[in-house]
C-alpha cells in the first residue's frame, strides 16, 4: 500500500474514533431525566350532613365529604362548600377547608370536615367543588330542607303531653269548676327536670283568658308517666281550649292545647244546619271529686274549688199563675 493511503486511512479511523469517543462519553455524562409524576385525580365519593348545634334562629352543620385520591400529587387542594338557597337561588353563605396533600400514587380515601351555620327556617342545596392547584377537579350536591322541625336545644326537655282528661267538679251560680288531668310522659334516656307548668282557659269565640293556674311538673323518670292536675273556674255555656305551657325559667319549651266544650253544637246532615246542643253540665258533676286522684303526688297543695252562692229562686210566681188562671176562666164563662 502507498504511503498516502495508509496516511489518509490512518486518519480516518482517528476521526471515526473521535465522533465515537464523543458519542460515548456525551451519553455517560448527560443526566437522566426525572420520573414524569402524573397529574393528580380528586373525586368526590359520598357526603355526611349532620347538625352539631341547634338554636331558634341557626343551625351549625358538619359537612364531611370523603374524597378518593387516585394518584398524583397535590398542590394547595382545598374543598369550598356553598349555601345556596332552595327558595330564592341565591348564596347564603360558604365556607373553605384544605385538603390533606398527598404524594403517594397509590389510591387513597380522604375525609374533609368542616361546619357551616345556616338559618333554620330555610332549605339549601350545599355545592361542594374540589380544587387542586387552582383548577376544579370535582363538584357535587347535596339538597338539605326541613331544618324547623329540628328542636333547639333551648327548648328539649324530654317531656311531651299524652292527654288531657276533664272533670265536672262543681257547678254554682252559673261557673263551672273543672279538674284537668294532665298526663305528661318522659321520653328522655334520664329523669327529667323540674319544670314549671302553666294551664290556662281561653274562651275559644272571643279568646278571652277565663281563668289561669300554674303548677311544676317535678322529676319524671325516664319512660315513665306523671299526672298533674289542676282547677279551672270558667263561666258556664261557652266553649273553651285548654292551653298547657311548659316553662324552663323564662323560655317557653313547648305548649299543647285542647278543647272543652260547654256550649257544643251540632250538624244536621241535611241542609248543614249548624243547631246548639243544650248540655246540663250539674249531670256531670262527680260525688267525691275535689281535686287530685288518689295516690298522685303533686308539688303543691290542690285549693279547694271556688264556692259561688246559689241565686235563690223568687218565691210567689206559682200563686200568682193560679190566680190569673181563675180569673181567665170567670171571664170566658161571663162572655158565653
Amino acid at each position: 500500500m502507498k504511503p498516502g493511503n495508509v496516511l489518509i486511512a490512518l486518519l480516518a479511523s482517528m476521526l471515526i474514533l473521535s465522533f465515537a469517543i464523543i458519542l460515548i462519553k456525551g451519553d455517560v455524562l448527560t443526566p437522566e431525566p426525572p420520573p414524569r409524576v402524573p397529574p393528580s385525580s380528586l373525586s368526590i365519593r359520598d357526603v355526611d350532613v349532620k347538625p352539631v348545634a341547634v338554636t331558634s334562629a341557626e343551625i351549625e352543620l358538619n359537612v364531611t365529604a370523603y374524597i378518593n385520591h387516585n394518584g398524583g400529587k397535590t398542590q394547595n387542594a382545598s374543598m369550598l362548600i356553598r349555601a345556596i338557597s332552595s327558595e330564592t337561588g341565591l348564596l347564603e353563605t360558604q365556607v373553605s377547608a384544605p385538603i390533606p396533600q398527598v404524594e403517594s400514587d397509590t389510591e387513597k380515601t380522604l375525609a374533609v370536615s368542616t361546619n357551616l351555620k345556616v338559618e333554620r327556617n330555610g332549605g339549601y342545596n350545599l355545592n361542594i367543588l374540589l380544587f387542586d392547584n387552582g383548577t376544579i377537579t370535582d363538584s357535587g350536591s347535596v339538597s338539605i330542607h326541613g331544618l324547623d322541625a329540628l328542636t333547639p336545644e333551648s327548648k328539649q326537655s324530654g317531656v311531651a303531653l299524652s292527654n288531657i282528661d276533664f272533670t265536672v267538679s262543681n257547678v254554682s251560680a252559673d261557673k263551672v269548676s273543672i279538674r284537668s288531668d294532665i298526663y305528661l310522659e318522659n321520653r328522655g334516656a334520664d329523669a327529667s327536670e323540674n319544670l314549671k307548668m302553666i294551664v290556662k282557659a281561653r274562651e275559644v269565640a272571643s279568646n278571652l283568658l277565663a281563668d289561669e293556674t300554674g303548677t311544676e311538673t317535678g322529676t319524671i323518670a325516664s319512660e315513665a308517666t306523671a299526672v298533674k292536675s289542676v282547677q279551672l273556674v270558667v263561666p258556664d255555656g261557652y266553649n273553651y281550649m285548654v292551653v298547657v305551657e311548659l316553662w324552663r325559667g323564662d323560655t317557653l319549651i313547648n305548649n299543647w292545647e285542647k278543647p272543652v266544650l260547654l256550649a257544643p253544637t251540632k250538624t244536621i246532615p241535611r241542609g248543614s244546619i249548624e243547631k246548639n246542643v243544650n248540655i246540663e253540665v250539674s249531670k256531670f258533676v262527680r260525688e267525691g271529686v275535689s281535686g287530685m286522684p288518689p295516690g298522685v303526688s303533686y308539688p303543691y297543695p290542690m285549693a279547694a274549688p271556688t264556692a259561688y252562692p246559689a241565686v235563690p229562686k223568687t218565691p210567689g210566681f206559682e200563686v200568682f199563675a193560679a190566680v190569673s188562671a181563675l180569673l181567665i176562666v170567670f171571664v170566658l164563662r161571663r162572655r158565653l
